[in-house]
């Protein structure tokens, strides 16, 4: 996947390619080097995004018991 490659590596902890897990309200945005956004959940965990998504819920993979994209 092209995406993948495109993550900054300093950020991969918080990606997580399908996320899922519980439905959680986004309290704050971040932009990351111009395509991504780091925000911060109401669970207080934080998830990079693609910066075109706007939406005001997303799923939260920590919460859902899931690992980020491995680290290398």
């Amino acid at each position: 996947m092209s995406i993948l490659a495109d993550i900054p590596e300093a950020y991969r902890q918080y990606f997580f390619v399908n996320a899922g897990g519980p439905s959680r309200q986004i309290l704050s945005r971040e932009v990351v080097h111009k395509k991504w956004q780091l925000v911060t959940l109401d669970c207080s965990h934080r998830i990079l995004m693609p910066k075109y998504l706007k939406s005001a819920k997303v799923g939260c993979g920590f919460c859902g018991g899931l690992e980020p994209l491995a680290q290398g």
